[in-house]
């Protein structure tokens, strides 16, 4: 993402952050284990109350939630509309990008100084 252009995007609704959901796991519905029943048809080996079906732990359905940078995208050569790019984002990475050019920011004007001392001794001579 270029974040120099990010006003101007989200002026132009283009760009915007939103919560998002994924499925970690679907619900799965519990049931009790069978058991073999007189009459049953029952595999060599097998009687009365030995186990036909085991039981299945139901599980509730678990989702995340997350915070995604949604992008419009159109297709180049036709001009639809395509499916939103997301990308999620945590303050924290947010926060480490803006540090990371807030150094390059200080490291390029320490840059500049010494460039700004060099010229007014270069024009000394």
């Amino acid at each position: 993402m270029d974040w120099s252009k990010y006003s101007s995007l989200k002026s132009g609704s283009k760009v915007s952050f939103g919560k998002e959901k994924q499925v970690m796991r679907e619900a799965v519905e519990g049931k009790d284990a069978v058991l073999y029943e007189e009459g049953d048809d029952m595999p060599e080996g097998r009687e009365v109350g030995d186990v036909k079906e085991h039981a299945v732990h139901g599980q509730e359905k678990e989702e995340r939630e997350y915070v995604a940078l949604s992008q419009k995208r159109w297709d180049g050569e036709s001009g639809e509309a395509l499916d939103d790019s997301k990308r999620e984002f945590s303050l924290s990475d947010l926060e480490r990008e803006k540090s990371r050019f807030d150094d390059e920011i200080a490291r390029a004007k320490a840059q500049s100084d010494g460039l700004k001392k060099a010229i007014a001794d270069f024009k000394k001579v």
